[in-house]
């Protein structure tokens, strides 16, 4: 084998590689629109035909994990007054109970579409 055939194969599999991540990142981030636009058909839709996407679901426990690291980095980060303390937990509170809402709608709606499969 030499050095050419060789140098053409890795330059495939990076090719390939970096192809593969923009799909999956596509794939998740549309997928992920369409649960913040229409959860009801985009969750109709993965539990029904398409269950491989089913761990996109759990997108908003990633954000909430993001919430807390972004929290914990800004605090070592950020000295804040007392006003600007009571606007970020105001902020990060409100992120909280939206993010937490978003994943129990989105859990409901797999329960519901799992039962009717």
């Amino acid at each position: 084998m030499s050095d050419n055939q060789l140098f053409s194969r890795s330059d495939s599999r990076k090719v390939s590689r970096s192809a593969l991540i923009m799909w999956l990142g596509y794939v998740w981030g549309t997928t992920l629109a369409g649960l913040a636009i229409h959860p009801y058909q985009s969750i109709r839709r993965i539990v029904l035909t398409k269950r491989i996407l089913l761990p996109v679901t759990l997108s908003p426990v990633i954000g909430l994990i993001g919430l807390f690291v972004v929290g914990r980095v800004g605090s070592y980060v950020f000295t804040l007054g007392v006003m600007g303390r009571e606007l970020m937990a105001l902020i990060l509170g409100s992120i909280l109970i939206g993010l937490l809402m978003w994943q129990g709608l989105l859990l409901l709606l797999v329960l519901r579409f799992w039962r009717v499969r």
